[in-house]
């Protein structure tokens, strides 16, 4: 059983995290948490039974109070940096929420700590766990598309998702709190989807943001071409500036196509070839998904000493793209990446 400390109780530990935990209440026990509004407190902190006097509304108390197996990071982006820093200190294995930080120094300075601390450090990459993407995933393995060469991916809504009214609802659209908009924030999944889908790095970037409905200082669209060191290429569109849009999954190859169908639990990835169409299954229908599926694969991975299932290095990498788009709409040229 792996004692947890969570810092930050807003939505996505309320929506994400905590579904999670509780199914896999075996594995995981949450026996601190920290955030400095009460209502969030009493809220998580009475839905996982967790002691009064571990309930810390600034966290270092956290922290220092020890007794942890793992540290779960919550938080809005821009206090990434600062509570990474702090909690690789501890020696305690991290797991946090994307993006790793909003600026290259402070992604520096992450790694450099959690290495220097020899600590693992797992990074939320939670869409890889969707069923859809696990099916297309499984059958591109599996040669159903022979070379893929194209992942076009388009996500669409009205507006960001909104944090806690209790805290800061609109956080995300705060160029101080979120380090960019829709990009940053949606586009990320988006981002590393692409890339494991088509199984090849980004190697350039070509990007347009702007902020076309919203008054926010962060850009409220974003599109993206990107070009991988297979040579394959990826179109990547995500905004809060649709009153009506269908979401865009498809991945392309010489053998035939996955494109994404349906919404919600209904969604599915269904390949097609010249001999007609077929719904794709994930290697293991009954597995645990989303969050579930990477607080399982890291309860493993620590147990057995092994590497977390989506190292730090792996959100590294993912956020050098994403701060190469916004040099790439900045400048209006394209940008290399890594290689």
């Amino acid at each position: 059983m792996l004692r947890v400390g969570i810092v930050g109780c807003g939505r996505i530990v309320e929506e994400g995290h905590a579904p999670a935990f509780e199914e896999l209440a075996g594995r995981f026990q949450v026996v601190a948490l920290a955030d400095p509004v009460e209502e969030r407190r009493v809220a998580l902190g009475d839905r996982f039974g967790v002691a009064a006097a571990r309930r810390y509304a600034d966290y270092r108390d956290l922290l220092s109070a020890g007794a942890l197996d793992l540290i779960d990071i919550a938080v809005p982006h821009f206090l990434h940096a600062e509570i990474c820093l702090a909690a690789a200190a501890t020696g305690v294995p991290i797991v946090m929420e994307k993006p790793m930080a909003t600026s290259r120094e402070e992604c520096d300075a992450i790694m450099a700590a959690v290495r220097a601390a020899g600590v693992p450090a797992c990074i939320i990459h939670n869409y890889l766990r969707h069923p859809w993407v696990e099916a297309a995933r499984h059958a591109i393995e599996h040669g159903a598309l022979g070379k893929t060469f194209l992942f076009r991916s388009e996500g669409m809504s009205r507006r960001s998702y909104p944090g806690t009214k209790a805290y800061d609802p609109a956080w995300r659209t705060r160029r101080a709190a979120g380090g960019g908009g829709a990009l940053i924030d949606n586009g990320y999944h988006n981002l590393y989807t692409g890339t494991a889908l088509l199984r090849s790095p980004v190697r350039e970037v070509y990007a347009r943001t702007g902020a076309f409905l919203h008054a926010h200082d962060v850009e409220d669209t974003a599109a993206l071409l990107l070009t991988h060191a297979s040579g394959a290429l990826s179109t990547i569109l995500v905004a809060w500036s649709g009153h009506s849009a269908q979401p865009v999954n498809e991945i392309h190859g010489e053998g035939g196509s996955i494109r994404v169908e349906g919404q919600g639990r209904e969604t599915r990835a269904v390949l097609y070839t010249d001999a007609g169409s077929v719904p794709l299954e994930r290697p293991d229908p009954g597995a645990p998904q989303g969050f579930a599926a990477v607080f399982r694969d890291l309860a493993e991975a620590l147990d057995a000493g092994r590497e977390p299932p989506y190292p730090f290095e792996v959100g590294y990498a993912n956020i050098e793209v994403v701060f190469a788009a916004y040099e790439s709409a900045r400048t209006g040229k394209p940008v290399r990446v890594g290689g």
